[in-house]
């Protein structure tokens, strides 16, 4: 049983995610949503930083597939992906899980390339995938272990 909170979070995540509004989850809306959000930040689609964030995409489809027993070539209905979401943080598989996108996300994030991530370069991103400024300030501070202000990329990109 998760929280009315998790839920809610993972049922905002479900509809961002969900790019055609089917009602479904595939790989191609993981897909989709890395062009978005590449776009959204003016990353060329050929560029490293795109090649990646569409490769933990389509890891997070894959392992949310894999907990949800669905073949990865099939679909997730909104209860099957809360479910999955939920397994993985129990299961302390969220990172396998979420990893490498979000790795690849603060690279993103990293408009000027210097290593760095500002507050106001992550909630660009956040506020394209669909989060408020409030939602992307919340998850920067979650992520700012040191509390410094700062994420580095290096510290993401690490095996």
């Amino acid at each position: 049983m998760i929280s009315d909170a998790l839920r809610a979070e993972y049922e905002h995540r479900f509809s961002t995610y969900d790019t055609d509004g089917d009602g479904y989850l595939t790989a191609q809306d993981f897909t989709e949503r890395a062009r978005v959000l590449t776009e959204a930040v003016g990353e060329p689609a050929d560029s490293a930083k795109a090649q990646a964030l569409r490769a933990g995409m389509r890891n997070t489809f894959d392992e949310l597939a894999a907990l949800a027993d669905v073949d990865s070539t099939g679909r997730l209905d909104r209860e099957q992906f809360v479910a999955a979401f939920a397994r993985a943080g129990a299961s302390g598989m969220i990172g396998k899980v979420v990893g490498p996108s979000v790795a690849a996300t603060v690279a993103l994030a990293d408009a000027d390339g210097d290593g760095v991530v500002s507050l106001a370069d992550f909630t660009a991103v956040h506020r394209a995938a669909g989060y408020s400024a409030a939602q992307a300030k919340a998850a920067f501070a979650a992520l700012d272990e040191d509390g410094d202000g700062q994420l580095l990329v290096a510290a993401w990109q690490a095996p």
